[in-house]
């Protein structure tokens, strides 16, 4: 059921009253601009999941001239030699001090997605999945190499 706000008006020198229903704004987007202002990553939700993780849901927006190809800079290179993953992003909670670094198989691949070019204006969709901060945590802080930090991520 959609809420709607309801704002009375009163017409100068009319004694009626006119009611307009004004649907309640929808979340506003989250997100990170990019070193290039024409690029930006869109949250577009943090999950908890089962087994104490924690997905997130982004989606990289390319409103440039040019082709995104800074795929290498994506990742982690202390746990990744492919350019391809998407293995840089963390989650940050500051209530408890704590980084949250992408999950790893057993045989050390990233539970996430790959990263490829993004031709310009076009977008792509990109996953990573964490430890799910403890349940108190209601919001984190998204870091994506390349962009701004995106603050009071909620997590559903």
């Amino acid at each position: 059921m959609t809420r709607s706000i309801w704002r009375g008006l009163l017409a100068a020198g009319s004694t009626s009253l006119l009611l307009i229903a004004v649907p309640a704004t929808a979340q506003e987007t989250l997100y990170g601009e990019g070193q290039d202002p024409d690029l930006r990553i869109e949250v577009r939700d943090l999950k908890r999941g089962e087994g104490g993780v924690a997905t997130l849901r982004l989606r990289l927006v390319n409103d440039s001239q040019t082709t995104f190809k800074s795929l290498c800079e994506m990742r982690d290179p202390e746990f990744s030699d492919s350019c391809g993953e998407f293995t840089g992003v963390y989650l940050l909670d500051a209530a408890n001090k704590k980084k949250y670094t992408v999950v790893r198989d057993s045989e050390k691949n990233c539970v996430c997605s790959t990263i490829d070019e993004v031709a310009a204006g076009k977008k792509m969709n990109l996953w990573a999945t964490f430890p799910a901060p403890p349940e108190g945590v209601a919001n984190v802080t998204v870091v994506v190499p390349l962009f701004e930090p995106i603050e009071k991520v909620p997590i559903n």
